[in-house]
């Protein structure tokens, strides 16, 4: 099928979540949810400790704690937002976007590969970074991480947002509700496929990758390349 066709379907899974908003400029210096009795306010308000929970993190798994104007309120309106990421050995954080902020990532227990997909261009930029090394993803554009080694990896990301957002792309496809005809023809996959991707492409379970297709189940290949097609849907994405 042609990319436009592709492009569609993406567009449709994510439209209702992508905008082009960001922070507003505030005409305070700071913002307090609203009943907040500022007479009461103090240095527990600007602090925020729950990073820490990371450190806890099931190693056989991806997990991201987020520090956003969500978790934190009083980031609203300061254009600037954290996570903390612990990739499990054979982990990945899907392909996925952040409609509203960029995100600057520094690797602090490395190696960690990274990829970036430039839309214009049509093509995949991947980087493998070690400890202290940074990667910039610009604002809107699809982007993974997958710890390829045997040990654990961590990450911190900053944002140029108090609320970045996170669309996931394999749940904005196969999570949605689109129909699994479109599904299907869209990826040139069967229904047992599209049922698989459904059940293993979810955001909330990016596990260990599968093992080589020698010792794998029957029909990882047909998974592997939808997961590529995710990878390059950036491609498209705007068009």
């Amino acid at each position: 099928m042609a990319w436009p066709s592709l492009a569609l379907v993406v567009l449709l899974a994510v439209s209702i979540f992508v905008t082009d908003a960001s922070d507003p400029d505030i005409l305070t210096d700071f913002i307090v949810p609203p009943g907040t009795n500022m007479s009461l306010l103090d240095g527990a308000f600007f602090t925020y400790t729950d990073l820490n929970s990371s450190n806890a993190a099931d190693p056989a798994k991806f997990t991201a704690t987020k520090a956003t104007a969500v978790e934190f309120p009083a980031l609203l309106g300061q254009s600037v937002s954290y996570a903390a990421l612990v990739f499990g050995a054979g982990t990945l954080n899907p392909p996925h976007i952040h409609p509203r902020a960029s995100e600057l990532l520094y690797v602090v227990q490395g190696p960690l590969m990274v990829g970036l997909v430039d839309e214009v261009a049509g093509k995949v930029y991947t980087q493998t970074l070690q400890t202290g090394d940074m990667f910039v993803f610009p604002k809107g554009m699809v982007h993974f991480q997958y710890n390829a080694g045997t040990e654990l990896a961590r990450a911190f990301s900053t944002f140029g947002g108090a609320s970045p957002g996170t669309v996931s792309l394999p749940g904005a496809i196969f999570e949605s509700g689109i129909d699994d005809n479109v599904l299907q023809k869209s990826f040139h996959v069967d229904q047992a496929t599209v049922e698989t991707l459904k059940h293993d492409l979810a955001p909330a379970a990016p596990g260990p990758v599968a093992p080589p297709p020698s010792t794998a189940a029957p029909g990882l290949s047909t998974r592997s390349a939808a997961l590529a097609a995710l990878v390059g849907l950036g491609a498209a994405f705007w068009l």
